[in-house]
């Protein structure tokens, strides 16, 4: 691993605030904060704007966001830590550790393994966010309440993302361990880290100043009405903190599973593991070349990128890691429409890193592409995912079951069975799959064809 030497003024100085406040402002995201650090300890953050329209307070380092689904890196941290103390295989079935695991479908979770749930490939229709209460047992009452879940495909299939799967997989620790997985959390990996301003529980929220999220409704810009998801989906999703401490926990990462201060978390040999293909997604997308255990991998023309991003109500985060530059990148915001200020701040940083993000690449022929083989209406457990229109017309709508129908949004081919469409100001690209006589959309999660 090389370590890049980050230019003087790199995110320092009068000059890049008001670059980042200008970007900011142009996408209309209240608050802001954008780190660098090296593996070799240069942290560089920047603070944009407000914690809260309502609040008026302003965002400074110390301001805390949501993770999001980043968080996740940090649940497979835990289990590889398991790995590394002896105390379970990635192929180690689940229900060896939670006897009680159950699903709807007959047979499916006896056929379950670690493995398959860090990879998001359980099976599992996992937009489950069911609030099983703020005890110490809402992890276990989470896990008996998939007893009704059900399942897109069979264990072991096509890669579909699954909040559940890392819901389980933070039980495994808490029986492992003897401890809830706030604890191990705090235990073992910000305490060796040496993190401070980094929390999973709402109740620890006053200790520090925290962001909250926003909704964008045409010009007008509201806080979302609560601050965090329930404390049973904690995770997938509820680590909570500041750029300096998300990129201290990446560049261990980037070391190996050293903290730049000596503390440990990882041996090396997991460390890798976690950033090594285990599901390959080159065939099926262009911005994802696969997944790791826990990290999204890509490739930024030729530079490995490992990764994740985040996305609670109202709050978007992106974090990315570059192993062969030594290098680990964070934005975080407090906005429904951070990815788009996410994707502006990339290609604002890229050419004084000599990076180039990678974005949704088109086939040569393209323009031709027959697009009749896509149109219809998909579902998942939450969601409903429209396609409708022809040659020049195409366009999807989101929406969440029982909610209003989305507006239509404009729809791109990219060849073959891929697309592009621009959700929130930010290019995304989605697929058409074919599984076992099924067709799905994979939106990085499968969303089945109802019609």
């Amino acid at each position: 691993m090389g370590t890049m030497t980050l230019a003087e003024d790199l995110l320092v100085g009068a000059g890049w605030q008001q670059r980042l406040d200008g970007l900011r402002e142009r996408h209309g995201v209240p608050g802001c904060q954008v780190g660098l650090m090296t593996a070799d300890g240069d942290l560089r953050v920047l603070a944009s704007g407000l914690a809260g329209v309502g609040t008026g307070v302003p965002v400074t380092p110390e301001t805390l966001f949501h993770y999001g689904s980043a968080g996740k890196v940090w649940t497979a941290t835990l289990v590889l830590q398991l790995v590394d103390d002896g105390l379970l295989d990635l192929d180690t079935p689940v229900v060896d550790v939670l006897p009680g695991f159950t699903l709807a479908t007959p047979g499916y979770a006896e056929r379950i393994t670690v493995r398959h749930l860090l990879t998001h490939t359980s099976g599992i229709d996992g937009d489950l966010f069911t609030d099983t209460g703020p005890g110490d047992d809402c992890l276990d009452r989470y896990v008996a309440s998939l007893a009704g879940a059900t399942s897109v495909t069979e264990p072991g299939g096509p890669l579909s993302y699954c909040n559940s799967g890392f819901v389980v997989a933070g039980r495994i620790v808490e029986v492992l361990r003897g401890q809830t997985w706030d604890e191990a959390v705090a235990e073992r990996i910000a305490r060796p880290l040496g993190l401070t301003h980094v929390l999973t529980l709402p109740h620890d929220a006053p200790l520090f100043r925290t962001a909250v999220g926003h909704l964008v409704d045409g010009d007008r810009v509201r806080q979302v009405p609560h601050w965090q998801s329930p404390r049973s989906v904690g995770p997938a999703g509820s680590v909570t903190g500041t750029a300096g401490d998300l990129l201290r926990f990446a560049v261990a990462h980037l070391r190996d599973g050293e903290g730049v201060d000596g503390g440990r978390v990882l041996s090396p040999g997991s460390a890798r593991l976690m950033r090594d293909k285990h599901v390959d997604l080159s065939h099926l997308l262009s911005t994802y070349d696969g997944w790791g255990l826990g990290w999204m991998l890509s490739d930024w023309h030729g530079v490995r990128v490992v990764h994740h991003g985040g996305n609670t109500d109202g709050q978007i985060a992106q974090l990315r890691t570059f192993p062969e530059l030594g290098l680990a990148l964070c934005v975080l915001t407090n906005s429904e429409h951070g990815s788009a200020l996410t994707d502006a701040v990339e290609a604002e940083l890229g050419p004084e890193l000599g990076l180039t993000p990678g974005l949704p690449v088109p086939d040569p022929d393209a323009a031709d592409a027959d697009v009749t083989a896509v149109l219809g209406r998909y579902e998942s457990t939450l969601m409903v995912f429209e396609l409708e229109g022809g040659p020049g017309s195409l366009a999807a709508r989101f929406s969440v079951k029982g909610q209003e129908r989305g507006a239509p949004i404009p729809v791109t081919p990219l060849g073959g069975d891929r697309f592009e469409v621009e959700f929130n100001g930010a290019r995304r690209e989605f697929a058409r799959l074919v599984h076992d006589g099924r067709e799905f959309v994979h939106l990085v999660r499968l969303i089945e064809r109802a019609r």
